[in-house]
Formats: C-alpha cells, structure tokens, sequence
C-alpha cells in the first residue's frame, strides 16, 4: 500500500510532465519531490523534524530517479518512437517489460527509507496512519456503491485517457474493439479492497514491533509481499487482466492511421525534449 501509493504519486506527477510542453513539463518535473513529500505529510501529524526528514527522503528520491531511471525512461520512449507500432513484433511487449522493472526499481528504493522513518513513529502516529489508510479505503467503497457508470465503462473511460496521454484520440471503431475485449476482463476490485485491508493492518501490527530485533528484515519482507497478495485463483484473475490489458494495447496500435500516428509521434517529440531538458539542467549524461 504505501509503496504503492509513491508509484501512483510519481505516475501522476509524470503523466502531468508528459502533457506539458518542454519547458512547462521539466519545471512540473522538479515538483515531483514536493508533491510526493505534501502526500505524505498528510498520513499523520509529524513532528517539524519528520516532516523535514519526509521531504529529505522525497528530494533523494528525485535525484536518484532522475540519474538512475529517467535515462531509461528517454531508451524507452526513443525505442517506440523508433518501431513500427502497426507491426511492433515483442518490441512494444520489451518497452512494456522495461516500464514494469522500473517501477520495480521505485519499489525496491523506497524499502529502507521507509524503514528507517518508521523507527521514529510514535504509538499515536502509528495509529494515525491505520485511520488514515482506512478512511482512504471508505472513500473508494463509497465512491463504487455511488458510481453511475458501469466497470467497463470505467475501464474503457482509463483506455480512452490513456490513448489520450500518449497523443492518440481514438475513433469509433478502435472504442468498439477495446470495449469488446473488456467483456473478458476480470472484476477484482472488491477482493482487492479485502487484501488491501489485511496488508495494512497486518502492517500497523508490524510498525509496533518496530524496537524489535529483526525488524528490519520482518519489514523488508512485508513491504515486498504487497506485490504477491492473495490466494492463485486470484492472482491469476490479475494475471488475466494484465495480459488483456496489453492485448488491448497492441491491438489498437495495429489499427492506427496516419493522423494517429503523427499525433503519436509529435507527443513521444515532445516528452524527449522534457526528458533531454531535465537532464541537461541536471548534467545526466
């Protein structure tokens, strides 16, 4: 969950510098670490010294991202801009692998300082932060017993968007195909929700032990296992997702025409200037 919550705070961030022009999108950029740093301030009442320390670990975080993962990002992008996306063979499927291992990387970055803060919680934090996760899991159940539209259409809607980020404004047809394949696909969310529960608690239990010895490891473990939640039934319901979700993919590139194309292209255009300033003003090679 919390390590989860760096990969969406860091999406977001990036989707917004996507969307931006050059100069716009490397100024967006150099938020990342306030954006991610005011998300976690807000999880418990910190002391002025946690929140410093918050927002050291969210600046270090920025600066090993951008020497260690954002020139694979610029390989990644200058890769597609590259294939053809109408006959893409496992090009598309090893950019989509790479994308994965370096929200991998995120993952694994963050281990040990979120350890290290955890020392210094006190009880009352800890309990804060069991409250906190649990009104944000409130809120989404809330949010899906009010929702008017169906969870297709929700998906089909993140398609759509998504298309969108990458510079592709889908017609009719290519909807139609995405909104067939959906059919297929699998509705975790309330299992999901269920797991999500049990990992926090399971994790508020393991804060309190935090004086212990071995916590470090016991820790370690616990954040790793949020990527391996649930029984095989379910898992492989996620596994079935994840793989239509990258057919849908593949199947509308297959389908672009022209204008789409060059649209596709001027946008990938535009993220490398971003990427290729940022790095610049911070002497990446």
């Amino acid at each position: 969950m919390v390590k989860n919550l760096i990969k969406i705070c860091l999406s977001t961030a990036i989707i917004f510098m996507l969307q931006s022009c050059s100069l716009a999108g490397s100024w967006v950029y150099e938020q990342i670490d306030d954006y991610i740093s005011d998300y976690f301030k807000e999880v418990a009442s910190f002391s002025v010294e946690q929140n410093k320390k918050i927002e050291s670990i969210s600046q270090d975080f920025l600066d090993w991202f951008s020497i260690n993962q954002l020139p694979r990002v610029k390989i990644i992008l200058e890769d597609l801009r590259k294939i053809d996306l109408r006959d893409s063979s496992g090009s598309l499927a090893n950019a989509y692998k790479e994308g994965e291992e370096i929200f991998n990387n995120i993952n694994n970055y963050y281990e040990k300082p979120i350890i290290d803060f955890s020392k210094g919680l006190t009880k009352k934090q800890v309990l804060q932060i069991g409250l906190h996760f649990e009104k944000l899991r409130e809120e989404r159940e809330e949010r899906r017993s009010k929702e008017k539209k169906s969870y297709k259409e929700q998906l089909l809607n993140n398609f759509n968007s998504g298309f969108e980020v990458l510079g592709i404004k889908l017609r009719k047809d290519q909807l139609d195909l995405i909104e067939s394949k959906l059919q297929n696909y699998n509705e975790i969310r309330e299992e999901w929700s269920d797991l999500q529960k049990i990992w926090v608690n399971n994790f508020l239990g393991i804060l309190n032990t935090k004086q212990s010895e071995g916590y470090d490891a016991r820790m370690t473990l616990y954040l790793r296992s949020l990527q391996d939640l649930g029984n095989e039934e379910f898992k492989e319901m996620v596994e079935e997702n994840e793989t239509l979700s990258f057919e849908i993919l593949e199947a509308v590139l297959l389908t672009l025409d022209e204008k789409q194309l060059r649209s596709f292209y001027k946008s990938l255009d535009i993220y490398l200037k971003s990427i290729d300033r940022i790095l610049a003003k911070r002497k990446v090679n």
